[in-house]
């Protein structure tokens, strides 16, 4: 029996990718170009919004035709004024995005979802995996409009 198995079975040593010899050029992780598509929109969108006033920092995810915009504003804006910040934002990322449907919050725990989000898609996730998130953020903010 033990014959049998090691002649129909074979007796091979398994393959173990080549290491990259020390100093040699690697070679950058693939991209698709929706993905660098949408990851150019993201960086408009965010350049975009940091030039409102009040706007310390933003993060966006583009999924398909959707962008998600996490505004981190200054900390000392009443809750009237974060709307009109929105609201400015918005038009801007509108005028130079149109086809996209917006959906913007300056909520701490929003912009963290959008943030981790984005994290995961710069560590090579695919969107797709963030799906469930993605529908869960889009539940909290509605999209906005003109």
């Amino acid at each position: 029996m033990l014959g049998a198995s090691l002649i129909f079975g074979g007796c091979s040593a398994a393959k173990k990718p080549a290491t990259p010899a020390p100093g040699a050029p690697t070679t950058p992780r693939a991209t698709t170009p929706a993905t660098d598509a949408a990851g150019q929109v993201a960086d408009r969108v965010t350049a975009e919004a940091k030039k409102v006033k009040d706007v310390r920092g933003a993060t966006a995810v583009v999924s398909g035709k959707n962008i998600y915009l996490g505004l981190n504003l200054q900390s000392n804006i009443e809750r009237e004024k974060r709307a009109d910040v929105e609201k400015t934002v918005l038009d801007r990322v509108k005028n130079i995005e149109p086809n996209y449907t917006v959906s913007i919050s300056s909520d701490a725990d929003t912009v963290t979802r959008i943030k981790k989000v984005a994290e995961g898609i710069a560590q090579g996730k695919p969107i797709s995996s963030f799906d469930r998130e993605l529908k869960e953020i889009g539940n909290r903010i509605q999209p906005k409009t003109k």
